[in-house]
């Protein structure tokens, strides 16, 4: 799906929004838009009091970094974040397909005496006459909301307005999230969270974020789950931009049947080689599996020279499966991944689904 498509299919429900929480009932922008200034203003000062309780680890935390830097905010929704952000000295501009959000934006700005930009996007183009010096893109709640490929048209059209060296901000939904609530296709999991008029959601990671923004460069800053999985939180620092080329993936014979990693900690399992790689340099393995009971270590290893080429992720039991993310920055022919007990509790039980190899992004 192309982005203008995904804006006409979804801008009709992305007039609800929701209050200060996840606990407050959504409401339809244009119908505050109708209310006095005084009603709009004592219904918004309330939501945003209560938006401090869910938002304001990450108000504090940001408020000082992007003090006096500009920041353009894509899906601003009612305007908690940017106020708060210009309150702490930053220079917003605020972008939604809704334009009664936008409109309630407005109103809140004038009557708190603040000067905070908007922008209406009802097709890509319409960030073509956005200023290429913002300091960071923040997208909090929004770009989850729409197909992968319409997500990529929009963020390829605005990382080009981001000054070198500028912060890519974003909250969406986990993947871990996705696999508890049933794996749902993603048309019917944006029913599931955020109401029957909710057209599509979908998971993310840094992993995926680098996808979509490829064949731009991201370093990652901060990849923290929160609220029991419930959302990410994904800043990242954007590099530059490099030569386009294709994404070649290679897939490694994944074992059959379940896996035992026997006690004590430490003792190695399984392990399988990787050779050859799909690209020079760094690469990415990506592995899917369920881990039944324990724990399991998993690590990038060259077998000559008895030395791990990437950090250890340690994957814990639980409900469905599970994407890991391996690096080795000096990739050899002999690489091999290995797995290893991880607990000191007896022996883990686990299967592999897949082994993908690709360049590193």
């Amino acid at each position: 799906m192309a982005f203008d498509e995904a804006v006409r299919s979804t801008a009709e429900k992305w007039r609800e929004v929701p209050g200060g929480t996840d606990m407050q009932p959504r409401q339809f922008s244009d119908r505050l838009a109708q209310s006095s200034d005084a009603e709009l203003s004592r219904w918004w000062e309330d939501q945003y009091s209560c938006a401090a309780s869910l938002r304001g680890w990450y108000w504090r935390l940001y408020g000082e970094l992007l003090r006096g830097k500009r920041v353009v905010e894509i899906g601003s929704g009612l305007g908690f974040d940017a106020v708060h952000l210009a309150l702490q000295g930053a220079s917003v501009t605020c972008c939604d397909i809704a334009a009664s959000n936008l409109e309630v934006i407005r109103r809140i700005a004038r009557l708190r005496g603040l000067s905070i930009e908007t922008l209406h996007i009802d097709n890509v183009r319409s960030l073509d006459g956005l200023p290429r010096d913002f300091d960071a893109v923040w997208a909090i709640g929004s770009i989850h909301h729409i197909p992968f490929e319409a997500a990529r048209e929009e963020s390829l059209a605005l990382v080009e307005h981001l000054k070198p060296g500028g912060r890519w901000i974003e909250l969406s939904y986990p993947r871990e999230r996705w696999v508890r609530e049933g794996s749902p296709p993603f048309g019917k999991w944006g029913r599931m969270t955020d109401g029957e008029r909710t057209p599509w959601v979908e998971w993310y990671d840094v992993e995926k974020l680098k996808l979509r923004l490829h064949p731009w460069r991201l370093q990652s800053i901060l990849e923290h789950r929160l609220e029991s999985d419930t959302f990410i939180w994904m800043d990242c620092q954007v590099l530059g931009r490099e030569v386009e080329t294709p994404i070649v993936r290679r897939t490694v014979p994944a074992p059959s049947g379940t896996l035992v990693a026997p006690g004590p900690l430490w003792n190695y399992a399984w392990s399988t080689p990787l050779d050859p790689s799909p690209a020079e340099g760094a690469v990415m393995v990506e592995i899917e599996c369920f881990i039944d009971s324990g724990s399991v270590g998993f690590v990038l290893w060259l077998e000559d020279g008895n030395r791990f080429l990437s950090r250890e992720v340690i994957a814990e039991a639980r409900t469905g499966n599970q994407v890991l993310h391996l690096t080795a920055d000096m990739y050899h022919p002999d690489t091999r991944l290995l797995t290893r007990s991880a607990t000191a509790l007896g022996a883990s039980r686990y299967r592999i689904a897949s082994i993908n190899v690709r360049p590193a992004l």
